[in-house]
């Protein structure tokens, strides 16, 4: 009944199914004691893996029903698998054990395995490099993949690429406006398969297209001071901040980000000017005119008077290259000097403050930070000034969309709508 071939001798079925090898890729199962009743669902899952469960469904008007099943399908050496075939009303027909083979193509040279990737110049103009990933058409299905960047023999950086769409396209997002230079990026895929099969690849070297990369100027205004912080930079030669045309030295903080500080006059008009070289051409990539600071009304309200005098205690700015600019998380980083890289979005601050020894609760205090955690980016903010649980102050960034760093609500109830509320306590509270 059964051929000799090793791999059929492999798949010798149970008593309540047969198993027929057609080729060297696929294989059909016959279930002779099921009565001739549709529909039919047959499932099958690994041991290893009970939760992966693949479903077929058997709609064909036979006397035995059957189904074709591709080795390819299912990843080599990962078996037994189980199954179970069900009746039109859930009802289990048969159930054993079955043991498929690995198919040929599984012992493939690693190098044919190698997945397509590129570089995309798409987001440039947010200081993004998209990077996407796709399995070659034999390959198992990925489990994981990390995208490791070099350069200048520093300190590798591992990114982790996330499934888009079905097909199995994997990606992942390059900030320049952090720590990556105008060197090519040297990079590296490491790729686990679902098979358990380990392999590194090498990937050439990519330069960043400097052309399509514009810098951007952020400009906040506290008190008499103007911070300016200049990112996205990798594409200028020379740059030169003039104020009133007196010349001001940018702080470089990584390759992509400037920062720099100057005292406005408090009397008269102050003309701000960023000059550079970009491609051996002077530019001017920025220029505005700031009007002499007005006088203090004698009418000011409590609220207004005690937001700037607390203000002044959050005034300092500190880097925050590892933080998209703009973002909540980057507006607390620049107020907050214990707070570390590499948090994560706002949504996962909270934990990842927890796992460093940080103190979190549910009380708002003021130098506290506030955490939502509403399931997808959440968001985060410095608490400035407390009255009740329900009613806060805050400083924040990225709030409806607008960059600058400041107080947008006013006395707001923190708990109302934002998702789950905790608070991050500095060091010593």
């Amino acid at each position: 009944m059964y051929p000799s071939n090793p791999i059929q001798e492999a798949l010798r079925p149970s008593q309540s199914v047969q198993v027929t090898l057609l080729d060297s890729q696929q294989v059909k199962l016959i279930f002779p004691m099921v009565k001739k009743e549709r529909p039919l669902t047959l499932q099958i899952w690994t041991n290893q893996d009970p939760k992966n469960w693949h479903y077929f469904p058997l709609e064909q008007e036979k006397e035995h029903p059957d189904l074709t099943l591709n080795l390819k399908d299912f990843p080599p050496d990962s078996g037994p698998y189980t199954y179970r075939l069900q009746g039109p009303h859930g009802q289990i027909l048969q159930s054993g054990t079955l043991l498929l083979p690995s198919t040929p193509d599984s012992k493939k040279n690693p190098q044919d395995l190698k997945p397509r990737t590129q570089f995309s110049s798409a987001k440039l103009d947010q200081g993004l490099l998209l990077f996407q990933l796709k399995p070659a058409p034999q390959s198992p299905a990925i489990h994981k993949a990390n995208l490791r960047i070099t350069q200048d023999q520093q300190n590798p950086k591992i990114l982790p690429l996330t499934p888009e769409r079905p097909d199995g396209l994997l990606q992942t997002l390059i900030d320049l406006n952090q720590d990556l230079s105008a060197t090519p990026i040297q990079g590296q895929i490491e790729v686990t398969f679902a098979n358990g099969q380990s392999q590194t690849y090498p990937l050439a070297d990519y330069h960043i297209p400097l052309d399509k990369l514009e810098a951007q100027v952020q400009l906040q205004e506290e008190a008499n001071t103007l911070h300016l912080e200049l990112s996205r930079a990798q594409a200028l030669e020379q740059i030169q901040v003039l104020l009133n045309n007196q010349t001001y030295s940018l702080t470089k903080i990584s390759p992509a980000l400037y920062q720099t500080s100057i005292q406005l006059p408090p009397t008269k008009k102050a003309t701000i000017q960023i000059k550079a070289l970009k491609q051996g051409q002077p530019q001017t990539i920025y220029h505005k005119t700031f009007q002499p600071a007005q006088t203090e009304s004698k009418h000011t309200d409590l609220a207004t008077t005690i937001e700037e005098s607390s203000d002044h205690d959050f005034q300092p700015l500190y880097p925050a290259p590892t933080y998209p600019t703009g973002q909540c998380t980057w507006g607390v980083k620049r107020l907050v000097p214990w707070v570390g890289d590499w948090w994560g979005n706002g949504g996962q601050w909270a934990t990842s403050a927890q796992a460093l020894g940080f103190r979190t609760g549910p009380e708002p205090r003021i130098g506290a930070i506030a955490c939502w955690d509403d399931g997808g980016y959440g968001h985060v903010a410095l608490v400035t000034h407390v009255a009740s649980p329900q009613a806060i102050q805050v400083k924040e960034a990225n709030y409806n969309g607008q960059g600058a760093i400041r107080n947008y609500r006013g006395w707001f109830d923190p708990s109302q709508g934002l998702g789950h509320l905790t608070y991050i306590y500095p060091p010593g509270n």
